[in-house]
């Protein structure tokens, strides 16, 4: 019969608070202490468990800690795999911090909120079973994950930028968004620079912004002087700006300008690495068409070990693709929401995933347009999420058998 020792260590950025549980059903500690949260602070926590194996002959230790962030990734790694505790049998789990939260008021209309008590918690949570899958670490996953949720930063930054800046672009020359389709290409934001005002873009000759075109377009324009009529439509059916609301609108585009092309500098260079460090890890995700070394890298980062999920299901839920239910008596919604709790990284790149799988795959594509016939209100987002949660089987599939996938035809363009 073993004899387990239940660890619950509530992690913050200076100190880690643990408390220490037996298998019998009481309230009371075994153990409570506090150690700081950097290297010898873990190294006193080893020492201090060990103390108490010794003492008391435990032969199985689980760890519980809550997920929070980069406060807790030392911790869980020292714990699984660089600490000797005197025993075979030892797990770390990691809990989403709502769980714990949830886990408390479960006993407690009002718990109280301090680290002894939250470490008890999760301390009796390891203790009462129904846990995750063990924390598992491969170093070649957390480095990927490190560039692919780098590269969802970079991403959210330039939507944000972008955004900000066609607020201002709209007061300088109202009609411009009618004219480029990417309003962040090259030529796109040259010619936002170059031209003071709508009046200025106007005036110009024609021949001159054919020139300006082809030298910043680096002539991949079919029709250069087709586009560059269109411009200067587009300038003179615009609104027109004061002297000095013009000087403060183009201030503020500049500076906005020389963030985006930061930024876009950023994606590319982290990009290349996401690719490099691909190319190191064997799996077959990349076999679909429209997933490509990006798609497929920000979903095996966060996905791990497959094998944590017993089912598609799991994965969904995990990925946060998965809708609520609303149902009582006789009563069933015919319309929910997806769940607000998951992995949001992971849903970010499954989804995007799914947009360019639609695009690329025959089989996809048809389900995605069957979707998006069917309701009335959000076709869009709802036959995109559906298409996502059918693209999570195909990934729980492929990933579990290790096999490639053999897509019906398609078009073979260049995927992200």
């Amino acid at each position: 019969m073993t004899i387990p020792l239940f660890v619950g260590i509530d992690v913050s950025s200076k100190e880690n608070v643990v408390c220490c549980l037996t298998d019998e059903e009481e309230k009371r500690a075994l153990c409570r202490f506090t150690v700081l949260n950097n290297r010898p602070g873990i190294m006193e926590l080893q020492k201090r468990i060990n103390q108490l194996v010794d003492k008391h002959s435990f032969d199985e230790i689980r760890f519980g800690l809550e997920h929070t962030g980069c406060y807790s990734t030392h911790a869980a790694i020292y714990l699984h795999r660089h600490l000797d505790f005197g025993c075979s049998n030892v797990k770390v789990y990691m809990f989403n911090p709502s769980l714990i939260k949830e886990y408390k008021k479960s006993h407690f209309l009002s718990p109280p909120k301090n680290d002894r008590v939250d470490a008890w918690y999760i301390a009796a949570k390891v203790r009462s079973g129904h846990l995750p899958h063990p924390f598992t670490w491969s170093e070649p996953m957390m480095a990927l994950q490190r560039l692919t949720r780098t590269r969802y930063h970079l991403m959210k930054a330039l939507v944000r930028e972008s955004n900000f800046l066609m607020t201002n672009l709209y007061l300088k020359c109202s009609d411009y968004t009618l004219v480029f389709e990417n309003k962040l290409s090259a030529t796109s934001l040259a010619v936002m620079e170059e031209f003071e005002s709508s009046e200025t873009l106007a005036e110009i000759s024609v021949d001159q912004l054919v020139e300006f075109l082809i030298q910043h377009g680096k002539n991949r324009f079919d029709d250069p002087q087709s586009v560059a009529k269109e411009l200067q439509k587009a300038a003179r059916s615009s609104y027109r700006l004061s002297k000095a609301m013009a000087d403060s609108v183009n201030l503020a585009m500049a500076s906005s300008i020389r963030v985006i092309r930061t930024i876009q500098e950023q994606i590319k260079s982290i990009k290349k690495a996401i690719e490099d460090h691909l190319k190191t890890i064997p799996q077959t995700l990349d076999s679909v068409p429209g997933i490509g070394p990006i798609f497929s890298s920000g979903i095996l980062a966060e996905i791990g070990d497959i094998h944590q999920f017993a089912s598609h299901k799991q994965l969904a839920k995990h990925a946060g693709i998965a809708w609520t239910e609303n149902q009582s008596g006789n009563f069933t919604a015919s319309q929910t929401r997806l769940i607000h709790s998951g992995n949001r990284y992971l849903r970010y790149y499954l989804m995007e995933a799914a947009n360019s799988v639609r695009v690329h795959d025959p089989v996809f594509a048809e389900y995605y347009a069957k979707k998006k016939a069917e309701p009335k209100q959000f076709a869009h987002k709802r036959a995109l999420a559906l298409t996502a949660r059918k693209l999570v089987r195909l990934v729980f599939h492929l990933l579990k058998t290790n096999q490639l996938y053999q897509p019906r035809g398609g078009n073979q363009q260049e995927i992200l």
